[in-house]
């Protein structure tokens, strides 16, 4: 179902596609299926934006916006945006910790 949605979004080479959780049900094959169509829209000079909450996707990103309570926490380049989610803080919040979790799974892509 996700790749046909994919596959959708994608018809006609449109210059901008928003993805909403399009990695949220795809199995390893479909999510390398994903990442590769993200980078031929991006490498033709398309824009992609992601709506995500599985971070295995962001490796393909080139910048992050995080919100939380509907807040702008960070937006940034990716690598820049991560690494200022987890300076080291006197409280490790919900943001802190899903922001390890992010990098965590960046470098595991």
């Amino acid at each position: 179902r996700q790749r046909i949605a994919l596959a959708r979004a994608l018809y006609g080479d449109p210059a901008f596609i928003v993805l909403d959780e399009p990695n949220a049900n795809l199995d390893q094959e479909g999510e390398h299926a994903l990442r590769r169509a993200i980078q031929t829209v991006k490498t033709r000079g398309g824009t992609v934006v992601l709506i995500a909450h599985h971070t295995s996707i962001l490796g393909v990103c080139d910048k992050l916006l995080v919100l939380q309570n509907g807040r702008v926490e960070a937006f940034g380049a990716r690598d820049h945006v991560l690494a200022q989610l987890t300076r080291p803080a006197s409280k490790e919040s919900t943001a802190d910790k899903a922001a390890a979790r992010m990098i965590r799974a960046v470098e595991n892509t």
